[in-house]
């Protein structure tokens, strides 16, 4: 059986829950991110990570129709309402699911590592798939380490792209004022 399964949103998170202690194979899953080219970009950073900290990576198909099924008629929620619970369960239920599938131990996220995240709900999500799977999920809070501050220098130190918003198209067009339910 392989130990650890880690799902990761972004390279900065990553780095994160790297230096907290987390570790096994990473499994980049985020249909959410939007456009193409964002995802493509926080993808390459992930591999780039992995890389220097020699871990292995999945990478799964890129699906963005899968996220806009699964939040339609939640495009006017607010930024962490209902639409991002949807979003931590479809991803979190993927990574479960591979998990299961692949023979791991056990399964985690970066999604923590976010100040603007939910952790409760993130670990409460995790927790809820994971038994509906039959996988074990870790909960963590990576952001609440010592180690964040020393991760948050050595991104800037290694020139890592730091996105300036969740992945979303609903997120990022309320970062850039416009109406987010418009698709």
């Amino acid at each position: 059986m392989k130990c650890h399964l880690l799902h990761v949103c972004c390279a900065p998170d990553l780095v994160i829950a790297y230096l907290a202690g987390a570790r096994g194979d990473v499994y980049f899953y985020n249909p959410n991110i939007h456009p193409k080219e964002e995802y493509e970009k926080r993808k390459l950073e992930v591999l780039k990570v992995a890389q220097l900290f020699n871990l292995d990576v999945i990478e799964v198909e890129y699906d963005p129709q899968r996220f806009f099924g699964a939040v339609q008629g939640l495009e006017a929620e607010a930024e962490g309402g209902k639409r991002c619970e949807v979003c931590f369960e479809l991803r979190l239920r993927k990574a479960a699911l591979a998990a299961k599938e692949l023979g791991y131990a056990s399964f985690s996220t970066t999604l923590t590592a976010s100040p603007k995240k939910d952790f409760t709900l993130i670990n409460n999500v995790g927790q809820k798939v994971a038994s509906q799977v039959g996988v074990i999920y870790l909960p963590n809070v990576y952001r609440k380490g010592p180690t964040y501050n020393d991760a948050q220098r050595l991104v800037k130190m290694l020139g890592i792209y730091r996105q300036n918003y969740c992945g979303c198209v609903f997120s990022r067009r309320v970062r850039s004022g416009e109406d987010p339910s418009e698709r």
